[in-house]
């Protein structure tokens, strides 16, 4: 996905597009990046990550670099979390709610929310005038 946003449409990755609420590709990307640091970084290996501000990137090569540092940092997750009976919990919303979660749960989450968005952002390609390339993991 971000090769072809590389080649297609970089132009376009702080677009804001109506029918996503003024949002850009750009922003989502920075979004999902920042959701890995949040829960595989913050909440359960807590850490002290900060987040990059959704409006402040704007060129792809920033982006691939986030989502280089959250392949990393899900290589941590992994490497840390293999005990699929273990309970993680932290709190969230600045201390207001705890949640307990196992691995795979907050795997799951994590996986579930960039592939949400993932559709969204080959939506936005559409809106933009590109045809999106298939962005399924495995083809055979």
């Amino acid at each position: 996905m971000l090769s072809f946003i590389a080649k297609e449409a970089e132009m376009q990755l702080v677009s804001p597009i109506t029918a996503f609420n003024g949002n850009t590709m750009g922003y989502l990307l920075v979004h999902i990046a920042n959701t890995y640091k949040h829960w595989a970084g913050n909440f359960a290996m807590r850490k002290e990550l900060p987040y990059v501000d959704e409006n402040s990137v704007s060129d792809i090569r920033t982006i691939q670099k986030l989502f280089d540092e959250a392949d990393e940092l899900m290589m941590q997750f992994l490497d840390n979390f293999t005990d699929a009976d273990l309970k993680i919990t932290n709190t969230v919303r600045s201390g207001k709610i705890t949640i307990t979660v196992t691995p795979l749960e907050l795997f799951t989450h994590m996986i579930t929310h960039e592939f949400h968005h993932k559709g969204q952002i080959m939506t936005m390609c559409r809106l933009l005038g590109h045809t999106p390339p298939d962005t399924d993991i495995i083809r055979y």
